[in-house]
């Protein structure tokens, strides 16, 4: 059975996390408790379904030359949605006749609730409308309004457009599968919208819409959204004053002193860092959300369990130019041979383009379940420029038949073994993190009804590197020690940038007056808040203050006492 790569995810991930919006959701549960009705299968729309596609083709023209392809309804097998959806596809390429390649012809694909008509969903794939260029963002956003006010008419009035906007890419093959086929692609920004109740906004998106290079919109999101007339809301006239809010936060502030090898100074676009420098920093924490109600702190950190380790690097680097060197070092350090296993490489070349960490990574699998199976995967992922490994994960088959497992400390023993080679001399502490899933699951979550999650074969160990005895918030390394074998099955890196001086950290303001110079920039905002757990939602919502989000952020020069703020864009 195949597995995803968790380890191998995290360091991708390290790579393009400015490319991936924060803000960024799956589909959620329209309405805890929402009534599951149970329709007759239909055979034609309704007059509510059909209104929504007579508006779709009158806010999207191009649509009106599409011929129907299919349409079906029934539950959405991939959204956790209550009522039944129908699925409409449309398309211009001829039913009969000699075809050419599909990469010549338009689609659409709609999904509408069944029984009142709102659009759910829209995706539409128009190779005359691909571009490698983004469309400017007060483009985008007035598009965005403008499509929503075609579709949703005065009903438009009960969003509210976000400050948050993120980018990402559409294509279409030429259907061959085999990826070697052509392909053309054009790239988007979204925008997003947040349901406004009793004129305040509830925390989250609600809404989504993505504009190309032109103004044409290609997509529309709505499964997120709640309908708020089957809630109750907490009264907003019975919430405490903003200047008490104002000081509940300030109690609870705190400023940690952290350096950062490479902290943004400043954007060019969107996730992608134009300017870096190192930086000694005091960064807020504490309180992000207080009850309007009754002032109470309600996601204040918890203490999390960390200890130091004492530790004696030696500078060794691990350099891989090839998948001939790459399977030479497996067979060394670990008597794997891979020969006979499917391989992958990918050079992740889309990097370059957003002006990330270029890096490469060599993939193999084995999932034959044969008795001397020695792995299921194994991904080896390097910095391009330097062949220096950044990630390795190895995942090994299930041994039904071994099931005595070493002790957390002694894994936590070959973990911290297998690290101290590889780390900078300089270096001589770290900060061991301890992080248990079950501790994240809110107490009204009903456990029975979560998806079932397999024992983890691993134990995973988290360290932050110190400096001076100051933590670096860039510098993370992670270790995965198989439970049963002992075996290392994962190791990550943070990049190493031999030419950066860290600032001396000496004559820098104190904590105190770092937190009087932040809380003075501090603004607070009343949204309403469901919190939600996989898809399940609390047993009501809540109205609290919270910081107002802004398409920045802020934090504290240690060495001149001044506040930055970094806009993102």
């Amino acid at each position: 059975m195949k597995r995803i790569n968790q380890s191998v995810m995290t360091a991708v991930a390290a790579c393009l996390l400015a490319a991936t919006p924060i803000w960024t959701m799956p589909p959620q549960a329209e309405a805890a408790g929402s009534a599951q009705e149970q329709l007759p299968q239909q055979k034609e729309f309704s007059q509510e379904v059909q209104n929504t596609l007579d508006k779709l083709k009158e806010a999207i023209p191009e649509i009106k030359a599409l011929r129907l392809e299919r349409k079906s309804v029934g539950k959405p097998s991939f959204r956790n949605y209550p009522h039944q959806v129908w699925t409409v596809l449309l398309t211009d390429r001829p039913e009969t006749g000699a075809e050419k390649s599909r990469l010549a012809y338009a689609t659409a694909r709609i999904e509408l609730d069944a029984q009142t008509g709102r659009l759910l969903y829209l995706d539409v794939k128009n190779p005359a409308w691909a571009s490698a260029d983004y469309p400017d963002e007060k483009l985008a956003r007035e598009k965005a309004d403008a499509f929503l006010a075609s579709i949703l008419g005065k009903d438009a009035s009960q969003f509210k457009q976000s400050k948050a906007l993120s980018r990402g890419k559409a294509g279409i093959g030429d259907g061959k599968g085999d990826g070697k086929g052509a392909m053309i692609e054009w790239v988007y920004s979204t925008v997003y919208y947040q349901t406004l109740i009793n004129q305040i906004a509830l925390d989250g998106n609600a809404l989504s819409v993505s504009v190309d290079h032109a103004g044409h919109v290609i997509r529309f999101d709505a499964y997120n959204q709640i309908r708020p007339d089957e809630v109750k809301w907490p009264d907003p006239q019975k919430a405490i004053s903003l200047e008490k809010a104002k000081q509940i936060y300030q109690d609870k502030l705190k400023m940690e002193l952290e350096y950062v090898a490479e902290q943004p100074t400043s954007y060019s676009a969107p996730g992608r860092a134009e300017e870096k420098k190192p930086m000694l920093v005091y960064q807020p924490y504490g309180v992000y959300r207080i009850d309007a109600l009754t002032g109470e702190v309600l996601d204040e950190p918890d203490q999390q369990a960390k200890e130091s380790v004492q530790v004696k690097g030696e500078g060794k680097t691990i350099k891989i130019a090839s998948q001939k060197e790459a399977e030479q070092w497996l067979k060394s350090q670990f008597g794997i041979d891979v020969a006979g296993a499917t391989f992958e490489y990918d050079d992740h070349k889309d990097n370059l383009r957003e002006g990330l960490q270029a890096i490469e990574s060599y993939h193999w699998m084995d999932f034959t379940e044969k008795a001397n199976q020695a792995f299921e995967t194994i991904t080896l992922t390097t910095d391009a420029a330097s062949d220096r490994l950044i990630d390795f994960h190895l995942y090994l088959p299930e041994r039904q038949e071994q099931k005595q497992k070493i002790s957390v400390d002694e894994a936590r023993k070959k973990a911290i073994a297998a690290l101290q080679p590889y780390l900078d001399p300089a270096v001589s502490e770290l900060t061991l993190f301890t992080f248990r899933h079950d501790e994240a699951i809110p107490d009204w979550v009903d456990k029975s009804k979560l998806e079932k999650r397999n024992e983890p074969r691993e134990y995973y160990f988290n360290f932050q590197g110190k400096r001076n005895g100051i933590p670096v918030s860039d510098e993370f390394y992670r270790v995965g020690i198989d439970q049963v074998t002992g075996a290392v099955t994962g190791l990550s890196f943070p990049p190493i940038h031999p030419d950066i001086a860290l600032p001396a950290a000496t004559k820098l303001v104190s904590a105190q007056e770092a937190k009087e110079t932040y809380q003075k920039e501090v603004e607070l905002e009343l949204v309403y808040y469901w919190e939600q757990y996989e898809d399940q939602r609390a047993p009501e919502p809540k109205l609290v203050y919270q910081r107002k989000r802004e398409d920045s952020y802020r934090f504290v020069d240690a060495t001149t006492g001044k506040l930055i703020e970094i806009k993102y864009r």
